[in-house]
């Protein structure tokens, strides 16, 4: 695959308003949509190649019970 058919997504924390806190998301996301869209703080060494049409219309690329991929 070439750079544009894949994306790096990487596991991230954003503030939850109901716990006053830090939580870790449910999905992970490429580094810029992590910042722009959900104010979150990246994990670094998460970070992993997947392929571009994996990600849903808001950037996100969700964890399935067999693994990381795309929710059917």
């Amino acid at each position: 695959m070439t750079a544009q058919e894949t994306a790096t997504v990487f596991s991230f924390r954003t503030y939850d308003s109901q716990t006053h806190g830090m939580v870790l998301a449910p999905f992970k996301a490429e580094r810029d949509v992590i910042r722009s869209r959900f104010s979150g703080e990246v994990l670094e060494g998460t970070g992993h190649e997947v392929p571009r049409h994996a990600l849903d219309n808001e950037g996100r690329y969700r964890r399935v019970a067999t693994g990381w991929g795309e929710l059917d």
